[in-house]
């Protein structure tokens, strides 16, 4: 992909946000531009909230430096194979999608719920870097908590409403439906030039040093 070449007066910025379903399917959206953050920040994340999200940002000082996040290959894997192989019984619809008609009934898959998410989600939300969003729209297997808060920072948001329900492919809805919001989101802070990647997971950096985080 190309991208252009601007001159940014405190350096250079980079994020990746990636939103997946756990079953083979996900969003990432990919920023690169001037750096407009505060040198530090804390990420938030839930280790159990599904679906499944990842986020990195990265600061840095010199010339056309914001290159470490170009591919796929920077995210770690966030469908994982369940350890050990079972299965919950339950069965749902999956997708994610930034339109509401890449995830129809129709264009989602059927999937087999892993372990203890014996429930389907249905939900809708934003992936926010800096004062660029996109809408987002997911189904997916849950568990009985329905936790669903996902990772914050002082750059980024993926924040998502949504329902859960029981019974075998109970999550047909319609996705654009309003959901009650389940956590408030502080719009984040950061850069301008923007790409989206129709699959993969996310990541998080300070300025002048990479700070890794588990979503």
């Amino acid at each position: 992909m190309k991208l252009a070449n601007i001159s940014c007066p405190y350096g250079c910025s980079e994020a990746v946000l990636s939103l997946d379903t756990g079953y083979r399917a996900s969003v990432t959206l990919v920023q690169k531009g001037c750096w407009t953050g505060p040198s530090t920040g804390e990420m938030l994340s839930n280790t159990y909230a599904l679906p499944p999200d990842y986020s990195v940002v990265r600061g840095c000082r010199t010339d056309w430096c914001n290159d470490d996040l170009m591919n796929h290959d920077t995210i770690p894997n966030l469908s994982p194979a369940p350890d050990p192989p079972t299965l919950s019984g339950t069965e749902c619809y999956s997708c994610v999608g930034t339109q509401p008609e890449d995830c129809t009934p129709e264009k989602s898959r059927r999937v087999q719920c892993h372990q203890d998410q014996s429930v389907c989600f249905l939900g809708n939300g934003q992936m926010t870097v800096g004062n660029f969003s996109v809408p987002v729209y997911i189904r997916t297997c849950h568990r009985p908590s329905c936790t669903i808060r996902g990772t914050t920072s002082p750059w980024t948001d993926i924040a998502l409403n949504g329902s859960c329900c029981e019974g075998h492919l109970c999550n047909g809805d319609s996705t654009t439906q309003p959901f009650t919001p389940t956590s408030a989101s502080t719009p984040p802070l950061v850069p301008h030039i923007a790409a989206l990647l129709p699959v993969v997971p996310l990541l998080v950096g300070a300025l002048g040093g990479a700070l890794r985080l588990s979503p």
